[in-house]
């Protein structure tokens, strides 16, 4: 396993070289944006300020989702100071799903990109412009890199962040490359052709519509792409039970997902992009349940537990990890945290035992979780 992982390092370090003359789009002022916003008013305000500085935006849509707080009052107060290029539509709750397809109905734009009222996108990056050059290259939804916006993030967020940019760039890149297309286009991060979300879109059919969506366009023979030069920056969670929550809407909402698109499975994008995330975690439990139990007999149960947690090679990968994602977020205390993600590990690991494979089995998800916002996070 450990081979494999480095193997996969080497191969999208070698894609990501090879795809470094690449340049970001010279079409600006060409890219509708949809957010959809419910209960966003903590953080509304600067992402949208942010996107319209973007030299790539056109125009941003916002859909109050039948909204209890004051995301209203917020959108009434951006849209004296914005004028014609913010288009406010509220509308009763519908769910994420809802809002969005009702904010295509105002899109004129070729193309639109997709994010959340959480999520900072530089508004002097041309990350976008990289996502529409793939769009020009033939590409039907192209996804980037949702990483970990850690302004104000207390502990939680940071060791989440150690490990979260570079996976997601080795995972989607490989999947990209064996599989056809990439595990999935984020909500936070997604670009599309306006004509092919209006003939595949959103539904709420799951709590995860990204990933159903994906999945959607992958059956129906579009070209879905990753471009991991355009990164934004979504606000993690802070609590633990908001952690688990969001993380248990993930997960059970991939087991739902490998239901409704059960005839995705022995394809090649089944085999190579889908599969694979569940099966490493069978392999994960089982082979912790084999090397704890084998520690624990060995060395005793603390030093044994300690043993099985923090393998010399697991401290190395991660730490590895770590300082990418401490280059990147400019934070270097992300290396001395990297071995923490083992919480993570551990979190996936339970909440697929406890609650994947029942969605697995009934197609039953759970409520859709709504984590707390901070103001001081979107900068």
């Amino acid at each position: 396993m450990e081979f494999f992982f480095f193997a996969m390092c080497l191969v999208v370090v070698i894609y990501f070289v090879f795809h470094l003359r690449r340049k970001p789009s010279e079409r600006l002022h060409s890219i509708d944006v949809i957010i959809p916003a419910f209960n966003e008013a903590p953080c509304l305000e600067q992402s949208v300020r942010n996107l319209l500085l973007n030299p790539y935006v056109q125009r941003v849509i916002c859909v109050n989702d039948g909204s209890t707080d004051g995301t209203a009052d917020v959108l009434v107060r951006l849209l004296a100071d914005c004028g014609d290029r913010l288009v406010v539509v509220h509308q009763p709750n519908t769910g994420k799903g809802g809002a969005l397809m009702n904010g295509l109905k105002h899109v004129t734009a070729a193309q639109v990109f997709l994010t959340d009222a959480d999520t900072y996108v530089a508004p002097d990056s041309n990350g976008l412009g990289y996502l529409l050059a793939e769009i020009e290259r033939g590409a039907d939804a192209v996804g980037g890199i949702p990483s970990s916006n850690l302004r104000g993030a207390g502990l939680l967020p940071n060791i989440r962040a150690t490990v979260k940019f570079p996976m997601i760039a080795i995972k989607r890149t490989f999947q990209q490359l064996l599989g056809g297309a990439p595990f999935i286009i984020s909500g936070a991060c997604g670009m599309f052709k306006t004509e092919v979300l209006r003939t595949h879109g959103f539904s709420d059919r799951t709590k995860v519509e990204d990933l159903d969506l994906t999945w959607t366009l992958v059956a129906n023979g579009y070209k879905v792409r990753q471009v991991n030069r355009c990164v934004v920056y979504p606000q993690e969670c802070s609590r633990p039970g908001e952690e688990w929550k969001r993380w248990r809407r993930w997960i059970v909402g991939y087991a739902v997902c490998m239901r409704l698109h059960r005839r995705l499975l022995l394809t090649r994008f089944g085999v190579m992009s889908i599969l694979p995330m569940m099966l490493v975690v069978l392999y994960g439990v089982v082979s912790y349940s084999i090397v704890w139990s084998a520690s624990v007999i060995t060395h005793g149960a603390m030093y044994g537990v300690a043993l099985a947690l923090f393998p010399l090679l697991w401290m190395l990968v991660v730490s590895m990890l770590g300082l990418i994602s401490a280059i990147h977020h400019r934070r270097f205390w992300l290396i001395p945290l990297a071995p923490l993600s083992i919480i993570y590990v551990l979190l996936s690991y339970s909440i697929w035992i406890i609650h994947g494979i029942k969605g697995l089995l009934t197609g039953r998800e759970p409520v859709r979780d709504k984590p707390t916002r901070y103001s001081h996070v979107v900068g």
